[in-house]
Parts: C-alpha cells; sequence; structure tokens
C-alpha cells in the first residue's frame, strides 16, 4: 500500500471527525447514562473513597469503577465540564482504530488493517459513542484488544500476547463487569480450538485439551488479577448489598427480562448494524460469505484465516446480545471492528455484479423508512406539545432541520454507491476506486451524524432548563430521566417520583422549591398550582415565576 493511500485514509478519518471540533467548544449537555459517569467522580473526589461509586450521595453499585477513574483523570486535566467528561471515549475509538491498523501490520495485512482503521471510525455508531461519555467505547477498546492480542498468541506462540490478552479482559471486567470478560473468551476460545484442530490434523485428544487449558488457566488467572482486588474491596467495604444489584439485578436479571422497558425483537440488532454501522454494512453478507469460505482453505493460522475468527466472533457476539431480553443500541458496538475488518478484507476483491446489487438495496432501503419516521416523529412531538399545553417553539424546525440533515447523509450513500458504475468521474478508476465509494460514505455519514446529533441535543432545550432551574434555592426532579441534572446541579438533588401524592407531600414542606421535569409530566405539575417554563422537552416548575428565565 502507498504512501500516498495511507494519507488519504488518515485524511479521510480527520476530515470525518472534523465537526467534533465544534462539540468539544460548544459542548451539548450530558445525557442518559452520561450523567453518572460524570457526577461520580466529583463525589469519589469529594469523599476521598475511590473504591466504593456514589451518586447523588447514595452508593452506585450498577458498574465497575474503571470509567470513574479515566473520567476523574480527564476532569483533574480539563474541569468538571462535559468535554472533559467525553474525552475517554473519543481517546479509546482512537486507540481502537489504531490497534486495528496495527494488528494488520502484526498478521502481514496492512492494507486490511488501515482500512479496517478506516471503517471502524467512519460510521454513524463510532461517532456517537466517540463523543458519549458513557463505558461503551472503552469496552470495545479492552475487547477488541483481548482479543486481537490472543489472536497473536495463536499467530506466533508468544505467552506475552496471552499475558497482554488477559490484562486486557481484566480491565474490560473493570470497565462494565461480565461483557468484558464474557466476549473476549467467546472469541478466543473458539478460534484457539480451531487452531488445535488444523494443527495438529488429529482428533482434539487428551493432551491437546490440557495444554489449551493450561494456557487459558493463564489467561484467567492474568485477567483475575486485574480485576479481582477491585471486587474483594468493595465486598468488604458493601457486602452482600453489592452483589445483590451488580451481580443479580445488572446482569442476570438484564439478561433474563427487559429492564426499564428496553427491549426488542430477536431481529433488534440487524437492523441497528444495517443502519449504523453504515455505508459499510453494504459489504457484510458478502464479507460474512467470504471469511467463512477460509474455514478450510487454510491448514494454519495466518492473515487469511483472521477472516473467520472475526466472522464467528461478530456472530457469536451478535447472537449472546440478540438472545438478552434487555436491548440497546450500543450494547452490540463491540463488534464493530470485527466487522471493519471484515469489511476491509472484502473491498480488497473486486466489485461482484451481485455486491452491487445486493449493496445499492441495502443502502437506499433507509432512506424512505427514515425520511417517513422523521416526519411522523416531528409531527408527533408537535402535537404532543400541543395536548400538553404548550405551543411549539423554534426546536422544532432545529430537530427537523437536524433529522432531514442526517438523511440527507443516507440518501448520499445510496446515490455515490450507484455511482461506483461510472468510475470515470474520478481520476483515477479501477479496484481502488470501489474503496474510495465506501470511504466517501464513511465520511460524509460521520459528518452528518456528528453535526446533527449536537443540535438535536441543543434543541431539547436542556441547556436553558438548567440554567433556569439551578438559579434557586431549593431544587428537586419529578419523574424519569432527570439523572444528568445532578452534574450540573453540584449538590444533592431530590429526585421524586412519578406519583401526585409524593409531589404534594413534598411541596408542602418545601413551598418554594424550583421542580425539573420532562414536558410529559406538566399535568402533575399544574394540578399543583405551580408555574411552567417550558424549554424544549423539559420545564421548570416553581410557584413563583422566574423572570429572568427563557421559556416558551
Amino acid at each position: 500500500m502507498s504512501k500516498y493511500h495511507v494519507l488519504f485514509l488518515l485524511a479521510a478519518v480527520l476530515f470525518g471527525w472534523m465537526p467534533a471540533i465544534s462539540i468539544w467548544l460548544n459542548s451539548p449537555t450530558l445525557i442518559g447514562d452520561e450523567a453518572y459517569y460524570a457526577r461520580v467522580p466529583v463525589e469519589m473526589r469529594e469523599r476521598g473513597d475511590w473504591i466504593v461509586p456514589y451518586f447523588n450521595g447514595e452508593p452506585r453499585y450498577k458498574k465497575p469503577p474503571l470509567m470513574y477513574w479515566l473520567v476523574a483523570l480527564s476532569q483533574s486535566a480539563f474541569g468538571e465540564n462535559e468535554f472533559a467528561s467525553r474525552l475517554p471515549s473519543f481517546i479509546a475509538v482512537v486507540l481502537t482504530g489504531f490497534i486495528l491498523a496495527w494488528f494488520g501490520s502484526k498478521v502481514g495485512a496492512v492494507e486490511t488493517g488501515l482500512w479496517a482503521a478506516a471503517a471502524f471510525l467512519l460510521n454513524p455508531m463510532t461517532a456517537v459513542l466517540g463523543n458519549w461519555g458513557a463505558p461503551e467505547a472503552t469496552l470495545c477498546l479492552f475487547v477488541t484488544a483481548s482479543v486481537l492480542f490472543g489472536l497473536l498468541w495463536l499467530f506466533n506462540g508468544s505467552l506475552r500476547w496471552l499475558l497482554l490478552s488477559g490484562i486486557a479482559a481484566g480491565l474490560g471486567i473493570l470497565t462494565k463487569g461480565a461483557p468484558g470478560l464474557v466476549l473476549p473468551i467467546l472469541a478466543l476460545l473458539t478460534a484457539s480450538v480451531w487452531e488445535y484442530l488444523r494443527q495438529k490434523k488429529a482428533e482434539f485428544g487428551w493432551n491437546q485439551l490440557k495444554r489449551l487449558s493450561k494456557h487459558f488457566g493463564l489467561w484467567f488467572i492474568t485477567c483475575l488479577s486485574v480485576a479481582a482486588p477491585w471486587f474483594i474491596a468493595v465486598w468488604v467495604y458493601e457486602g452482600e448489598k453489592f452483589w445483590q444489584v451488580f451481580l443479580f439485578r445488572e446482569h442476570i436479571q438484564r439478561v433474563a427480562e427487559p429492564m426499564e422497558g428496553h427491549h426488542g425483537p430477536i431481529w433488534f440488532y440487524l437492523l441497528v448494524i444495517w443502519i449504523l454501522f453504515m455505508p459499510w454494512s453494504v459489504c457484510l453478507p458478502h464479507a460474512f460469505a467470504n471469511a467463512v469460505k477460509t474455514f478450510h482453505h487454510y491448514p494454519s493460522f495466518n492473515s487469511q484465516s483472521v477472516d473467520f475468527t472475526m466472522a464467528w466472533w461478530s456472530f457469536v457476539v451478535f447472537m449472546m446480545f440478540s438472545l438478552i431480553a434487555t436491548k440497546l443500541p450500543h450494547y452490540i458496538f463491540p463488534i464493530f471492528p470485527a466487522m471493519a475488518w471484515l469489511v476491509a478484507s472484502q473491498i480488497q476483491r473486486s466489485l461482484t455484479e451481485s455486491e452491487f446489487w445486493i449493496g445499492l438495496l441495502l443502502a437506499f432501503l433507509p432512506v424512505p423508512v427514515l425520511f417517513f419516521l422523521a416526519f411522523a416523529g416531528t409531527y408527533a412531538y408537535t402535537k404532543f406539545l400541543t395536548e400538553m399545553g404548550f405551543k411549539p417553539g423554534l426546536e422544532v424546525d432545529a430537530i427537523r432541520l437536524a433529522t432531514y440533515t442526517l438523511l440527507s447523509g443516507f440518501a448520499s450513500v445510496s446515490l455515490i454507491w450507484c455511482l461506483s458504475k461510472t468510475q470515470a468521474i474520478f481520476f483515477e478508476s479501477g479496484e481502488f476506486f470501489e474503496k474510495r465509494v465506501l470511504l466517501l460514505g464513511g465520511v460524509i455519514l460521520t459528518i452528518v451524524t456528528l453535526v446533527s446529533v449536537p443540535i438535536i441535543i441543543h434543541a431539547s432545550g436542556s441547556r436553558k432548563a438548567i440554567n433556569t432551574w439551578t438559579k434557586f434555592q431549593d431544587i428537586a426532579t419529578l419523574g424519569s430521566d432527570t439523572e444528568w441534572s445532578v452534574f450540573y446541579a453540584k449538590r444533592t438533588v431530590k429526585m421524586l417520583g412519578r406519583k401526585q401524592e409524593e409531589l404534594h407531600n413534598f411541596l408542602t414542606k418545601h413551598p418554594d422549591t424550583a421542580i425539573l421535569a420532562r414536558v410529559d409530566f406538566a399535568p402533575i405539575l399544574k394540578r399543583e398550582g405551580l408555574v411552567l417554563k417550558r424549554f424544549g422537552i423539559w420545564c421548570v416548575a416553581s410557584k413563583k415565576e422566574d423572570k429572568k428565565g427563557d421559556g416558551s
């Protein structure tokens, strides 16, 4: 691969991620789980306790501490702000891309590694999670490192790679618990058995089993030596209540039944991969088919047989998450590096006729569907505000602009895929042109994602709502999805449930409190005689209207 092509890939990634600069300079407010990972480090510093995580003055046993520690380091350098809270995730996706490129050079597939890094970095899912202060990007980094280091152990037999793989898995456990252990095992154990079978060219006997058990025992001990000390320490401090939340609620119950309404059909992640791994997902059907063919073609582990391991990694993790009851789009992110490798290997081949037409179908179908959903969603939001007694504001236009901008990116993918048959529009034609088509689509979708998502978050009104709410001496929140406000309150916040009685009793004792809630809780607030100011999807309610607020 020439230096020109390497620089071309680097320039494409940098250009695609350029809008992230505006996110860092004008950060949207924290959303969802970001609030926990931004606020817990603050409370760790205030308490002087780096073992037991606390959120809003109460222990938070749900997740291990590594992400909290990383955010604490970032906040100590850049302050307690959105940029510092999201920086570890950005670094994680960059390092994951680097590891993919580095792995390619180690197994004699330099070009595949570089294209895999580009495919991983240039898609909507990575663009979002790389700027989201939750542990998904960091977990993906450690799972990828563990699997790839383990494959290098199979490649050259050096135990240092096996030990590094175990260390990475241990860090993955400290990031998000069981997935940090289970996901590497699913990929590596099968790859190891497969490799032993092919090397010995015989049945898998007792001696091979003992050798494999010995190596995986060493891997497992290394992994536990990294992760176990924190679990033992927090167990000593907190006792069985830690395991009741962390193990039974956050792992066993989450697997067995949907948590917090997060459920979906068995094919849920097919849709997620199809849409959020665009444009590279248009090549996945043929990439998987060709990877499976390598199973019998290569007598030993080499750069070509890596494809089958990547396909297995993708398939088994996909099936595991599909069978788990609780489903969220970002859960599937750890297989994105494997899929990126498969696509990178596939685009080294010439584009076949069937691949073109299947790719065109996969690229085009999301456009009308997403267009309809965007139109219907905007209409439903406007109607909902009216029913709640509010007049729709300018944020509706901002949301409409952002969603149609995002849609234009998906439409561009289908258009440039059509143009892949018209090579004359570029200066050079041939095999590399087909790669450029996908690369251009990846750049476009990354740009429109990084532009559109912050606009939607800003349009939600959370910044204005929080500025108005925190001006009051006494503050509280009502209903769900308000955890993000604790980071901005910089103090313990009373978080009320959904019941009218609970709100009434609280207001009786604290009549001058300002209440932050989503607009769908407006009827409950109005029944208490509170004055509401709306900011997008949020409202601030109090006995007396804040004249300085900017509501609508």
